[in-house]
C-alpha cells in the first residue's frame, strides 16, 4: 500500500466531522426545560391536609431536576469537546494528506532529492500516525467521562438499586460506595489515596473505610478472603482480570477500577475470564 493510500485511509477515519474550529463550532446542548420549575413558586396558597408532604415532594422533584440539569450541562460539554477533537483530527490529517499529494506532483530526480523525499515521506507517516493515536486517546478519555456521567445519572434518579448495591450498613456496601466516590481521580503507581490510587491501593482504601484490612499489593490480595465463582459474584468482591491487576465488582456486570498510568478511576465491564475473591 502506497503512502497516499495510507494517509487517505487515516484521513477517512474522521469523515463526517463538519464542525468548524476556532470557536465557530455548534456546541452540543441538552435542555430538560426545567427553568420554569426552578424559579416558579413551590405551591399555591392551599394549606389543607397533606400540604407538607406535597411541598416536600415538590422540593425533592425540583432538586432532581437541578441534578439532571447539571448532568446535562456536563454531558453536553463532553459532546462538544468530542466534536472539536474530531474536527481537529480531520483538519490535521487533511493537511498531511495534502502535503503528500503536492509532493507527489514533483518527483525527485537526483539521488539527494530522492533521499530528501523519503525523509519527508517518513515524517508524514509518523505525523499521521500520531494524529490518529492522539484522537483515539482523546476518544477513550471522553468515553470514561460518559461512563462516570452514567453512574451519576443512575445515582440522581435513585436507580442504584438497579445495580443491586449492598446495604449502606454492610462492609461491602461501604467499600463499594467509597470506591465509586473516587471516580475520575488519577491513577498513580504506588498511591493508596485519598486522591490518587493504583489498582490495589483503591480497593485497599475503599475497604479501609469499612474497617476491613486488605493486603497492599495485588499479588497478596489474590489470597485475601475466599474464592468465589463468577456466577456468584456480588458487589464488593475483588476481581482479578489478569496478573497484577485488581478491580471491585459493583453489580450489573460492571466493576470500578484504577486501570493504569495516564487513566483515572473509572467504571468498566466485568471481564469473562476473571478470578474473584470475597473479603471477610
Amino acid at each position: 500500500m502506497g503512502e497516499l493510500d495510507i494517509l487517505s485511509r487515516a484521513h477517512r477515519l474522521f469523515d463526517g466531522a463538519h464542525q468548524v474550529l476556532n470557536g465557530q463550532s455548534t456546541a452540543a446542548r441538552l435542555d430538560a426545560g426545567s427553568d420554569y420549575y426552578q424559579t416558579s413558586p413551590l405551591v399555591g396558597p392551599n394549606t389543607g391536609g397533606g400540604h407538607d408532604r406535597y411541598e416536600l415532594a415538590v422540593q425533592r422533584g425540583r432538586e432532581a431536576l437541578r441534578s439532571t440539569s447539571r448532568t446535562d450541562a456536563v454531558f453536553a460539554a463532553v459532546l462538544t469537546r468530542a466534536q472539536q477533537d474530531h474536527a481537529l483530527a480531520r483538519a490535521l490529517t487533511r493537511q498531511v494528506l495534502e502535503a503528500a499529494q503536492a509532493d507527489d506532483q514533483a518527483p525527485a530526480e537526483s539521488p539527494m532529492a530522492q533521499r530528501e523525499a523519503m525523509r519527508r515521506r517518513a515524517a508524514r507517516l509518523r505525523a499521521q500516525h500520531e494524529h490518529v493515536s492522539a484522537a483515539r486517546r482523546q476518544a477513550r478519555r471522553r468515553l470514561l467521562l460518559l461512563r462516570a456521567l452514567r453512574y451519576r445519572v443512575l445515582r440522581h434518579r435513585g436507580r442504584l438499586g438497579a445495580l443491586r448495591l449492598p446495604p449502606t450498613s454492610s462492609r461491602a456496601g461501604i467499600a463499594v460506595r467509597a470506591a465509586l466516590s473516587k471516580l475520575g481521580r488519577p491513577y498513580v503507581w504506588g498511591a493508596t489515596g485519598p486522591n490518587q490510587f493504583d489498582c490495589s491501593g483503591l480497593v485497599q482504601w475503599a475497604y479501609r473505610q469499612a474497617g476491613v484490612s486488605l493486603d497492599r499489593t495485588t499479588y497478596d490480595q489474590i489470597n485475601d478472603g475466599v474464592a468465589v465463582a463468577r456466577s456468584q459474584i456480588r458487589p464488593g468482591d475483588l476481581v482479578f482480570p489478569h496478573t497484577g491487576h485488581v478491580q471491585m465488582a459493583i453489580g450489573n456486570g460492571m466493576v470500578v477500577e484504577a486501570p493504569h498510568a495516564g487513566a483515572t478511576v473509572r467504571i468498566s465491564p466485568l471481564g469473562a475470564a476473571v478470578a474473584i475473591r470475597r473479603p471477610l
